[in-house]
């Protein structure tokens, strides 16, 4: 299939690695052409993010408490230059799901987020070493106390399960010497750091996937990435996180294949993804549910506003899908799970709230409407483009005007925040 390159693709490509994106975003992108905006994205270490720096500065945030980290996360995803690096950092923390409720120390979670950040789209096996040794993961799955007399298997078992292998490509037996392999591995309380106790680690031989020796963690994670068993994981999470959920199995393997042959780097991987026929099929485009995430940071970016993070950090823990603070290892839920009365009427209050601080002028800058029905659908394109039926359309005009003509003035202005009131409580913009 040859993939049309339009503002519908480019809009699309936004949402999936970009919490969507400004109408100066999609104009840009649409000019690039699909490879060109797909390595624009995925090659985001030369783009200064000075201004975002300064932005998150000037809040004055607390990062001792959990509300100051949470906040300077979701500023980081709502104003980053680099968007495909704020979007891994939530898939990561997604993979590796770790929790405040536990860890219980804000610094730990911080330093955490920025090492996920850091290998965003770099190579997992090394990214598992280092978080093998994170101060927050070693208290999030009780490594920090394993030692040879009782190992822990927590992590060890975890690591297999949900990290790399996934269910039913390891025995209890490789469990067993995973755990044994990380015994020793943990935490200095006085500088806070990664420690590794020698006279706590054993020694001894283990057989972990048919290999069999003195293996230690390092070894665990070597051998596990090199599995075709983890590419197919990895692949098919980066593959359901940016295209659709359930891939077809022949659909997982090439991908598998690009991973391996990349020897565990995530960035060919995201490339391949962004840039391949599924990406931009029927089945990815406005295919997914948007989570309170997706919700809340796209249409703060969506509609341009100057925000503090304040809100969406209310509004994200009234939903269920705090930074910070997964459910469980296994990470959130995704699809309906998030459409209830409950998390929908929370959507229709967030969009309110930022009715506040919308600015119709800057929203409609570049494009001069004269008519309702022009209004609505430029509110729909830059809010998209969001496909809506005849019907949906026809009492989007209505609500802006009975004749057909524009409101003036205060009227006007009226009108166009009820309309994206109206557009973002739609049914359709909550898909993604």
């Amino acid at each position: 299939m040859s993939i049309p390159w339009n503002e519908t693709n480019a809009a699309h490509l936004y949402r999936r690695a970009a919490f969507g994106g400004t109408p100066a975003e999609i104009a840009q992108a649409t000019g690039q052409g699909l490879t060109g905006a797909v390595d624009f994205l995925v090659n985001y270490q030369g783009i200064s993010n000075a201004a975002m720096d300064q932005k998150i500065t000037a809040l004055g945030l607390d990062l001792t408490t959990t509300q100051g980290i949470a906040r300077w996360f979701i500023a980081r995803m709502i104003y980053s230059a680099r968007p495909l690096e704020e979007r891994m950092t939530w898939f990561w923390h997604d993979h590796w799901a770790t929790a405040i409720s536990k860890v219980q120390d804000q610094e730990y979670m911080l330093r955490q987020n920025k090492l996920m950040r850091s290998y965003a789209v770099g190579n997992f096996a090394k990214f598992a070493l280092d978080m093998s040794k994170d101060p927050a993961m070693l208290i999030w799955l009780d490594n920090r106390s394993s030692v040879k007399e009782h190992p822990n298997e927590n992590y060890g078992r975890e690591l297999l399960e949900l990290f790399t292998l996934g269910q039913g490509h390891y025995s209890e037996l490789d469990v067993a010497s995973s755990a044994r392999a990380f015994t020793g591995w943990g935490l200095d309380r006085q500088t806070r750091m990664f420690i590794f106790r020698s006279t706590q680690h054993d020694y001894s031989s283990k057989d972990f996937l048919g290999r069999v020796g003195t293996l230690d963690g390092g070894d665990i994670i070597s051998i596990a990435t090199g599995e075709f068993a983890h590419a197919q994981l990895i692949a098919a999470k980066a593959f359901s996180y940016f295209a659709y959920e359930y891939p077809e199995q022949d659909v997982v393997d090439r991908f598998a294949q690009i991973y391996l042959d990349g020897k565990t780097e995530i960035k060919p991987l995201v490339r391949a993804i962004l840039t391949s026929d599924e990406m931009y099929s029927s089945k990815a485009i406005w295919g997914r549910v948007k989570s309170p995430i997706d919700h809340t940071i796209m249409s703060t970016r969506q509609l341009l506003i100057d925000s503090d993070a304040r809100a969406a950090s209310g509004t994200l823990s009234v939903q269920g899908e705090y930074p910070f603070n997964p459910p469980d290892v296994s990470g959130w839920p995704t699809g309906l799970t998030w459409i209830n009365s409950g998390t929908l009427l929370s959507r229709m209050n967030y969009a309110n709230t930022l009715l506040t601080g919308f600015d119709p002028v800057k929203f409609a800058a570049g494009v001069t409407v004269t008519t309702a029905a022009a209004l609505v659908d430029l509110y729909l394109t830059r809010l998209g483009p969001l496909p809506v039926d005849a019907n949906t359309r026809t009492r989007l005009i209505s609500y802006v005007s009975a004749d057909g003509s524009l409101p003036a003035g205060a009227a006007l202005t009226a009108k166009q925040r009820g309309l994206v009131h109206m557009i973002l409580s739609l049914p359709d913009w909550q898909l993604n």
